[in-house]
């Protein structure tokens, strides 16, 4: 890819280190959005060398993704053995999100693509969906950075007149990320605790950094 580089590099009269920084910033965030700040830069290059950054993680097992409507670029892996493994309370959010992302698109309540809610309403929403009782205040942010992180999120600023409600923007990375038939398990999901093998084992992944 070397020389690759070298080409795109004299054809477009940047320098090279554009290129690695953006390709890096990709490979760690996954996603990159011209609506995000300090993100555009990298979506725009992307979009403009297209062609360049297809081979260069096609070359590393990853498919590369645009939406120009939305203005999203980022990566998925290819092969299933990319994919991680999601506990059971991250699968289950990944599937209220996706459903309020869709009511929302629905009643045109849509922003670039993005779709405005907060942290109240996704708790409440769990816990008329799944029957199961909210998190606590700890996993629940781990699982809010794990999402964010993976660019399915975006944490906003908490509301003044309540601090532990924070406005969260859902991200078209959600339509990705959960599937249709991965949204079809959340109507006939019962409320039980399931081990991990109860969800569908294709399904229940995300193409996100390696966990423990």
């Amino acid at each position: 890819m070397l020389r690759e580089l070298k080409k795109v590099v004299e054809e477009s009269g940047k320098d090279a280190q554009e290129f690695q920084q953006t390709a890096n910033f990709v490979l760690a965030n996954q996603f990159a959005s011209a609506y995000k700040h300090g993100q555009r830069k990298h979506y725009l290059l992307i979009e403009a060398y297209q062609d360049y950054f297809s081979k260069l993680f096609d070359a590393l097992g990853m498919k590369l993704y645009i939406n120009e409507n939305e203005r999203l670029a980022g990566v998925l892996p290819v092969q299933r053995e990319a994919f991680v493994r999601l506990k059971t309370d991250e699968t289950l959010f990944l599937l209220v999100l996706r459903q309020i992302y869709e009511e929302k698109i629905e009643n045109f309540e849509v922003d670039n693509g993005f779709v405005a809610t907060n942290t109240h309403t996704i708790l409440e929403r769990y816990v008329q969906l799944v029957k199961r009782e909210i998190p606590t205040e700890t996993r629940f942010k781990d699982i809010l950075s794990l999402l964010s992180r993976h660019g399915v999120i975006i944490r906003g600023k908490s509301y003044e007149e309540d601090s532990k409600n924070f406005i969260i923007n859902i991200t078209p990375v959600v339509r990705l990320i959960v599937t249709e038939a991965y949204l079809r398990q959340l109507e006939s999901f019962n409320g039980a605790d399931p081990d991990e093998d109860d969800l569908d084992e294709e399904e229940q992944t995300s193409p996100a950094e390696s966990q423990e």
